[in-house]
């Protein structure tokens, strides 16, 4: 029933962009390319301690095992709601659990296409010259990792995974390859008529429990989810005239306004003003005089 409604509601989304796009045409036409750079907080077994709080940045334990990460993005927005998201990152996790003695590193590259919702135009209205949007973004992708397992107590290798058998005698060995989700919120601020600062905060759940090189004995499906937090901060590009808001080129002007017939209006506030300046107290500034 969930996935239904939510299927459901991602071809509305669909639809109403397409006809938004057609009314509003910046929308239609506007990409971006850009890069991010951030700290991952892994979730699994060999985490400190249990909780989901200790994942994020709201606790010591979160910076205890923070790794690097990073990548680039190419996007694309199909109206003022929805568009599409490819992102390629790589980067370090970690994980301690002093109760088990053991600790973990492992290499993971990811790679995942998402579907972004423009939250600020869904819940406040549709406004280019607004210089910021909150956003959400729900994707699915495949990743490749490599992990390294060692005793906290004698600092020796007591596991790995990824290391699967090389394709062809004498070549590398295989890493772990499994679909991955992800789901993110952000917020982006536009510093200029093309460029944009976003802050962000996704989860990327794994579809293995080896990515510690621990697989965990409970037969709960819940207990067995890995993954990790990844925070971040990027910087994108866009091309073209910016279809989220008017961009300096063009402040003085006041929004599109489309018709029924496709009739497209600029300046309707500048116009109005002169309008009413032109007839203020029922005096007229133009004269007609017969030929």
């Amino acid at each position: 029933m969930k996935l239904r409604v939510l299927l459901l509601s991602t071809v509305l989304l669909f639809f109403f962009s397409k006809v938004e796009a057609k009314r509003y045409n910046p929308y239609g036409t506007d990409w971006a390319v850009g890069f991010h750079l951030g700290g991952t907080s892994f979730f699994g077994d060999l985490r400190a301690e249990s909780g989901g709080l200790n994942a994020t940045p709201f606790s010591k334990y979160f910076y205890q095992d923070m790794q690097m990460m990073g990548g680039i993005n190419l996007e694309k927005w199909f109206g003022p709601y929805v568009g599409l998201l490819g992102n390629i990152q790589y980067g370090y996790i970690q994980g301690t659990k002093e109760t088990s003695s053991a600790w973990f590193e492992a290499w993971l590259f990811e790679y995942n296409l998402n579907i972004t919702s423009n939250l600020t135009n869904i819940i406040l209205g549709i406004d280019r010259r607004r210089h910021w949007m909150a956003y959400t973004s729900l994707g699915i992708g495949m990743s490749n990792s490599r992990s390294w397992k060692y005793s906290t107590t004698t600092g020796k290798l007591i596991g790995t995974n990824g290391f699967g058998v090389p394709k062809t005698e004498g070549g590398p060995f295989i890493p772990m390859t499994e679909t991955i989700g992800n789901i993110a919120f952000g917020a982006k601020f536009y510093i200029g008529g093309n460029l944009s600062i976003n802050l962000e905060g996704s989860m990327h759940v794994i579809n293995s429990d080896k990515l510690d090189a621990t697989p965990n004995d409970n037969s709960s499906y819940f207990a067995g989810i890995e993954g990790y937090n990844y925070y971040n901060i990027g910087l994108q590009y866009h091309f073209g005239f910016n279809g989220y808001h008017i961009t300096n080129r063009y402040k003085h002007k006041a929004r599109y306004n489309g018709g029924r017939s496709g009739y497209v209006r600029i300046n309707s506030r500048k116009t109005g003003r002169k309008n009413r300046k032109i007839f203020k107290k029922g005096r007229k500034r133009f004269k007609f005089t017969r030929r």
